[in-house]
């Protein structure tokens, strides 16, 4: 079946069911095949940061190594509650993550819970360590995600470096106990496991650990790498997790196997918002060198239609091969339109323990520092 094929399936099944968003979509990825930048109608998928500050030192990424040029900080619940409201009626999902550790942030559980309430499915990946199992539940979340680096804690700190197993892998399983207390519980728990040379060996024994913890989801996330010096470090050396091209690699050139050319269904129905309201393109712009506004400032629908939003998308049809932003990207495609109704039982709101309160507040002030 051709693309073309593809897309009339997909819309007639969206017209049938209609789920929130689904003109929306339909219109969107229309004219982003079609190379027009706008103006478009609203974004079905959002992906929003709790915050850029994180315990864990991963390598790889722009906080581990302390290279992100922007500010630290804390994403504000009566801003984020004021963006909910504002998005609630066109947005169909929701990513809580992005620069850091999600769960750092002493709002998160009520954060989640909000939107969660508005209708919209949320989902967020962690490193588990300050993951308070009781509030996963509470929140309601759709979809949670822990990504560990080893099946042993000296494995696991290679690339997780500062991140703590056995914490993570206790709050994982405390959560699956939790859950179970609850059984309309929306909850879904995944486990990953982020592949690289150094823990590819324990592949199948992962596999098979994860199987027996009651999880709903087991995955294997492919190695992500910047550049061609931690591209020798960390990608495996069998070659069926990568999404790099392998030819490329030997001859000293970092680049997706696929590699999209003047098109991006993706930024047609999705936009990045970051900790302070900036908002840019999508997730390949950690530094956020290609801010279009602030959402806090002007609201998103003066952003997503304005000025900057479509001259950048206008630089996509055009002359994507010399847009720095999308040299490793092979593309996202079209998002889903996940929705689910809020869990139809009642928990008590959950208020996170005084001490956890005080124990995240010291973090705050560390992980946003430099230390």
């Amino acid at each position: 079946m051709g693309l073309y094929e593809k897309y009339i399936k997909r819309a007639f099944a969206l017209a049938v069911k209609r789920p929130k968003g689904w003109k929306s979509l339909l219109y969107n990825t229309a004219m982003a095949k079609a190379g027009v930048a706008g103006p478009l109608m609203r974004p079905v998928h959002i992906s929003i940061e709790p915050t850029n500050a994180c315990n864990a030192r991963c390598p790889v990424c722009e906080t581990g190594n302390q290279s992100m040029p922007r500010s630290t900080g804390m994403l504000d619940k009566d801003n984020y509650e004021r963006l909910i409201d504002e998005v609630a009626p066109y947005t169909s999902t929701l990513l809580f993550y992005f620069m850091g550790e999600p769960f750092l942030n002493k709002h998160a559980y009520e954060m989640i819970r909000y939107a969660r309430e508005k209708g919209i499915f949320v989902e967020t990946c962690t490193n588990g360590d300050y993951v308070d199992p009781e509030g996963v539940v509470y929140s309601d979340i759709n979809r949670i995600s822990f990504q560990l680096g080893g099946l042993d804690n000296e494995t696991h700190q290679i690339y997780r470096v500062r991140s703590d197993l056995k914490k993570a892998t206790e709050n994982l399983k405390a959560l699956v106990k939790e859950r179970k207390k609850y059984p309309n519980s929306n909850v879904v728990i995944e486990v990953g496991f982020i592949v690289m040379k150094h823990n590819e060996h324990q592949v199948d024994d992962f596999l098979e650990w994860a199987e027996s913890l009651g999880v709903d989801l087991v995955n294997i996330i492919d190695p992500c790498v910047r550049n061609m010096e931690e591209g020798e470090r960390f990608l495996t050396k069998d070659k069926k997790y990568w999404y790099y091209d392998e030819e490329a690699f030997e001859n000293g050139i970092l680049r997706p196997k696929v590699i999209p050319h003047n098109e991006c269904t993706w930024i047609w129905n999705s936009i990045q918002l970051n900790w302070n309201g900036d908002a840019v393109p999508c997730c390949r712009d950690p530094n956020g060198f290609h801010v279009l506004g602030n959402v806090f400032e002007q609201g998103l629908d003066a952003i997503w239609n304005g000025q900057k939003a479509r001259a950048f998308r206008k630089k996509i049809t055009t002359a994507q091969d010399k847009m720095g932003i999308c040299s490793l990207c092979s593309g996202y495609g079209v998002p889903d339109l996940l929705t689910t109704k809020p869990a139809s039982f009642t928990i008590k709101r959950h208020t996170i323990a005084e001490d956890q309160v005080k124990e995240l507040e010291r973090e705050e002030v560390e992980f946003s520092g430099k230390s």
